[in-house]
């Protein structure tokens, strides 16, 4: 992050960066922060942040990094409806099922799309299937440097990346599904590429296999289902959420306060990438 102060005053900032996380198909080997923070927090989550406490002069400016170097996997899941169970332990069901701003899961349009698309299915599969069907239907993609809440994107018909999480993952929960995202980069060409747009997406709960990922804008340019149930390689994960959290709101690489005005310039350089073929 280049953290810029564009106002006349001294700007008292603290700065939280997302620390990439292990996952099942991700490995962090090592990671160095340059500056180090000033120390390791966690949210409702369990995403862990570095926290940057500094003041800056007007026009001043500072860059925050991290170099990290992981192992990451092609992961497919093998999603059978009767392999899916019914049992979701309470934690998971009470914190991802729950509202949020984004999602307003209680709103009359959400309820009315999920009585009309899953009607009388009770398997979380099929449900999350059908779900998964009618976004990627209804939905074009659009890229206009803001985020909506999920039933504006659903009547306007088009969104980004984060707003089609925000459209699955309320119709998910209000159906009784367990759903979160991750945010992070996709190497979309060999290194080195900087990447500043980033990308979400989806992880929903189904019972004997865990948090399974969904990923509609890629469903929706390469095949119907290509991304439901894979993790990509080329897909680095910063961190993984489920609402607005104390320190990283609603983004998925950085958040900062302050009593200035700043610019926040954010870029994940990929330097080297392998594709070892066993």
């Amino acid at each position: 992050d280049v953290v810029k102060n564009n106002d006349s005053i001294v700007a008292n900032v603290t700065g939280y960066i997302a620390i990439p996380p292990t996952l099942p198909n991700q490995d962090i080997i090592d990671i160095e922060f340059e500056p180090p923070p000033s120390k390791i927090l966690q949210d409702e989550y369990g995403q862990s942040v570095a926290c940057y406490k500094f003041k800056l002069k007007p026009k001043e400016s500072v860059v925050l990094s991290w170099r990290v170097k992981a192992r990451v996997y092609n992961i497919r899941y093998i999603l059978l409806p009767f392999l899916v169970g019914d049992y979701i332990p309470p934690d998971i069901k009470e914190k991802y099922t729950a509202d949020g701003e984004m999602y307003k899961i209680h709103d009359p349009y959400i309820q009315q799309i999920v009585k009309s698309v899953v009607a009388n299915e009770t398997n979380l599969l099929i449900k999350a299937i059908k779900l998964h069907d009618f976004v990627i239907q209804r939905l074009s993609y659009a890229l206009d440097n803001r985020w909506d809440d999920a039933p504006t994107v659903l009547k306007r018909g088009n969104g980004s990346c984060s707003e089609y999480c925000f459209a699955y993952i309320s119709l998910c929960r209000a159906a009784g599904i367990p759903a979160k995202y991750k945010g992070g980069s996709y190497l979309a060409e060999m290194p080195p590429y900087n990447d500043s747009i980033f990308h979400r997406m989806v992880l929903i709960y189904m019972p004997n296999y865990g948090w399974v990922p969904v990923d509609m804008t890629f469903d929706e340019w390469i095949l119907h289902h290509y991304a439901f149930g894979f993790h990509s390689n080329r897909f680095f994960a910063l961190m993984t959420g489920g609402g607005a959290s104390r320190y990283l709101n609603w983004t998925y690489n950085s958040h900062y306060d302050s009593n200035a005005k700043l610019d926040v310039v954010s870029t994940a350089r990929w330097i080297s990438w392998t594709n070892p073929r066993i």
